[in-house]
């Protein structure tokens, strides 16, 4: 299996190395004027994208995307920085404009979901306006996130940060720092993680 595209719009630009061998899965674009660039030595089992109108997906060099879901809508924005990696499933979901930017170097384990949005309206009954708008997401390089994690709208983990599993982060998470529970709160600083069992 290779990547198959499915391209129902116009103006989309679909650029990966097409001849790579390790990047399995499918690009389903229903809007236009999207942009999807996958870096070289990027590899995935199972890559799944589905985009609206008007998304950009920049996925650096080197990445090892597991099996990674994309759902953007419109006006989204999703950035990966080079050498990172995820494990099993992990879903970015923006149901609304926004944006996600994933670092260098960063580690994702299985079942994480990533989103900008609470996709459903919360509403003030006396004034009707809406509550919840969407909130961008920051994760800085060398973020290592468990598996079960949630990382919601407006989050920014900062870089070196390690995210307990099963964690829900809502906020700032602080450079060098281990943040757990629901919510999750930083319990360390001045700590550094390591792809090996040292």
């Amino acid at each position: 299996m290779s990547l198959n595209i499915v391209d129902q719009g116009a103006n989309n630009t679909i650029s990966y190395a097409k001849g790579d061998t390790r990047l399995h899965g499918k690009i389903t674009v229903r809007g236009s004027g999207n942009r999807i660039a996958i870096g070289p030595g990027a590899g995935a089992y199972n890559l799944q994208l589905n985009l609206g109108s008007n998304c950009k997906v920049l996925i650096a060099d080197h990445c090892t995307l597991g099996a990674l879901f994309i759902h953007a809508t419109e006006k989204a924005e999703i950035v990966i920085g080079r050498e990172t990696g995820v494990t099993r499933l992990v879903r970015l979901l923006l149901h609304e404009a926004g944006r996600i930017q994933i670092g260098a170097g960063c580690l994702l384990a299985s079942d994480i979901d990533i989103t900008v949005s609470d996709m459903h309206s919360i509403v003030d009954v006396e004034s009707g306006k809406r509550l919840n708008s969407a909130r961008d997401i920051v994760i800085e390089d060398r973020v290592w996130i468990g598996q079960r994690a949630m990382i919601l709208k407006g989050s920014h983990i900062e870089a070196g940060s390690i995210v307990g599993a099963g964690s829900i982060v809502t906020g700032h998470v602080p450079p060098n720092s281990m943040a757990v529970g629901v919510p999750a709160k930083v319990i360390k600083n001045s700590v550094t993680w390591d792809h090996r069992l040292l």
